[in-house]
C-alpha cells in the first residue's frame, strides 16, 4: 500500500511539473507587460517581415554591423571628432544619421551627424550635446514602450506594440487557442469568445497612433522637487488621443521661423500630425455629417467609402453605418502601416489612392473648366507633387511632403521664400520664378 501511495505522488508531481512546464510562457498575466515584436512573428509573418524592412525599426538601434554606419569615416573632416568605432547607437538611416554613446547610464549624441541625402557632415549639439540626453529628447518616439519613471524601453527603433499596445496578454491567449500541448486541457474554454471581448490587442485607425511620434512639442512631469521637460507624448495608448498634458508646439512659439513657413504649413519633419489634423482629411467624417453641398443630396453609407476610415477597413460584412462610424480620413487610409505595399507591391501613395475618391470631383472641376486639371503631362506628374509638394525639410533638403494637402502656389515662394507647388522636387527647376507664376496664373487663374 505504501508503494502506492508513493506511486500516486510521483504521478500528481509529475502533472505538476508538466503543467508548470506548459505554463512558462502563460502565467504572467500583467496586461500593460511589452513581450517584443519578436513574438509577433510567429502569427503575422507577412506583417512583422515588412515592418522588420521598413525604417521604423532602424529609427534607434544598436550598432551590429558597421555597414549601418553610412558617414563617411575616410574624408578626415574636421567636424568629426570621434571614430567609427566609437559609436554604440545609429538612429535613422535614409534621410539622415545620429550617431550616439553610452555615457554613465545615459544616451548622448555625438556632435556631428551624416545626411544621407546630400552626403555631407554637420555640426550637431555641438555646444549642449550634455544636455541632449536622447532618454529626454529622443527615445519616447525612437523606442517602444518607453517608461518616463525608469527610462527604461522594451525595444529599440518602432516596435509593434508602439501601435498595438503592449501584447503579453494578447501572446498568452493566442498561446492557449493555438498551441497543441495547451489545446488538450483548453478545447472547451471558448477563450476567442472571451478574448474578442476583452480585446487583448488594440487595432485603432485613429491619426493619433501616427501622431503620437509625428508631433513636435513638450511634456513637463515633476519628479523629486525638479520638473523633467520630454520632448515627446507620455505613455500613450493606442486607440486613444495624444494626452492633453502634451504642449504641441505652436506657430506663435516659433520665433526663428525654424518650424513653420510663414503661411503656417510645416516646414520641419515631426510635424505631419499638426498639418494634418488640420486638413480637410481629417475633417471629412464631420464635415460629412455636418456640411453638405446642395448637389450631393442627403449623406448614406455610400458616402462612407471616401469619408470614413474605419468603414472603409472594416468587413464587408460588417461595415458601420453613418451614426456609427467614429474616424474620417485618418493616415493609414493612405498608409500601409506594416508597409507591406512598399516590400511586396513596391508601392507608396500613388495618383491611383486618390483616385479612389477624387476621380469624380476631377471629372466635375475639368468639366466645368473645359480644360484638364493640370497642364503637366499626366504620365510625368502626380496628385502628391502639386497637393503634397516637397516642402518639409529634413537630411539638408526639402525632402519631405507636406500634409496639409494645399497647392503651395509661386506666388508664396516670393511671398514666405518656400517651395512652391510647381517648382518642388525636380519639376520646372530649369524655369525662374517669375515663368512659374506667369504659368500659374494663366492656366489657373485666368
Amino acid at each position: 500500500m505504501g508503494n502506492f501511495y508513493k506511486l500516486i505522488i510521483v504521478i500528481v508531481l509529475i502533472i505538476i511539473t508538466t503543467a508548470l512546464y506548459l505554463h512558462k510562457d502563460t502565467l504572467n498575466q500583467d496586461p500593460g507587460l511589452y513581450v517584443g515584436s519578436e513574438k509577433c512573428k510567429d502569427c503575422h509573418q507577412t506583417q512583422h517581415s515588412a515592418w522588420h524592412d521598413s525604417l521604423h525599426p532602424k529609427m534607434f538601434k544598436p550598432v551590429e554591423n558597421p555597414e549601418e554606419i553610412l558617414g563617411d569615416f575616410d574624408s578626415n573632416n574636421p567636424l568629426v571628432t570621434f571614430r567609427k568605432e566609437d559609436i554604440d547607437f545609429v538612429i535613422g538611416s535614409k534621410w539622415e544619421q545620429v550617431y550616439a554613446h553610452m555615457i554613465d547610464g545615459e544616451y548622448y549624441p555625438f556632435t556631428a551627424k551624416w545626411l544621407v541625402l546630400t552626403q555631407q557632415w554637420v555640426p550637431y549639439k555641438v555646444n549642449n550635446w550634455k544636455e541632449t540626453p536622447l532618454s529626454v529628447k529622443c527615445n519616447g518616439c525612437h523606442t517602444t514602450g518607453f517608461n518616463p519613471q525608469t527610462y527604461e524601453f522594451s525595444e529599440f527603433g518602432i516596435g509593434c506594440e508602439a501601435c498595438h499596445g503592449p501584447a503579453n496578454l494578447h501572446v498568452q491567449n493566442q498561446t492557449i487557442e493555438t498551441a497543441a500541448q495547451c489545446i488538450i486541457c483548453h478545447a472547451d474554454d471558448n477563450r476567442h469568445a472571451d478574448n474578442e471581448a476583452k480585446k487583448d490587442i488594440i487595432v485603432s485607425y485613429k491619426s493619433a497612433v501616427c501622431g503620437q511620434c509625428h508631433s513636435r512639442g513638450s511634456q513637463s512631469v515633476d519628479n523629486e522637487h525638479m520638473t523633467i521637460k520630454f520632448n515627446f507624448p507620455l505613455e500613450y495608448i493606442p486607440g486613444n488621443e495624444i494626452n492633453t498634458a502634451f504642449k504641441p508646439l505652436t506657430q506663435s512659439q516659433d520665433k526663428k521661423g525654424q518650424f513653420w513657413w510663414g503661411n503656417g504649413i510645416s516646414k520641419n519633419r515631426h510635424q505631419e500630425y499638426a498639418d494634418f489634423a488640420r486638413s480637410k482629411h481629417a475633417k471629412s467624417l464631420k464635415n460629412l455629417k455636418e456640411k453638405r453641398r446642395e448637389d450631393c443630396g442627403d449623406p448614406g453609407t455610400n458616402c462612407l467609402q471616401c469619408h470614413s476610415t474605419d468603414y472603409r477597413m472594416a468587413d464587408k460584412d460588417n461595415k458601420p453605418t453613418l451614426d456609427e462610424a467614429k474616424e474620417g480620413i485618418t493616415c493609414i487610409a493612405c498608409h500601409e502601416p506594416h508597409s507591406i505595399d512598399k516590400k511586396y507591391l513596391r508601392d507608396s501613395v500613388g495618383a491611383h489612392k486618390c483616385k479612389e475618391c477624387h476621380a469624380n470631383s476631377l471629372s466635375r472641376s475639368t468639366i466645368e473648366s473645359g480644360k484638364p486639371h493640370t497642364p503637366c503631362p499626366t504620365g510625368q506628374v502626380q496628385c502628391a507633387d502639386c497637393h503634397m509638394p516637397r516642402i518639409v525639410s529634413t537630411g539638408g533638403t526639402f525632402s519631405l511632403r507636406s500634409h496639409a494637402f494645399k497647392i503651395i502656389p509661386p506666388e508664396a515662394t516670393e511671398k514666405y521664400q518656400m517651395p512652391n507647388s510647381c517648382q518642388n522636387g525636380n519639376c520646372h527647376k530649369d524655369k525662374d520664378l517669375q515663368w512659374a507664376k506667369d504659368a500659374y496664373r494663366d492656366y489657373y487663374l485666368q
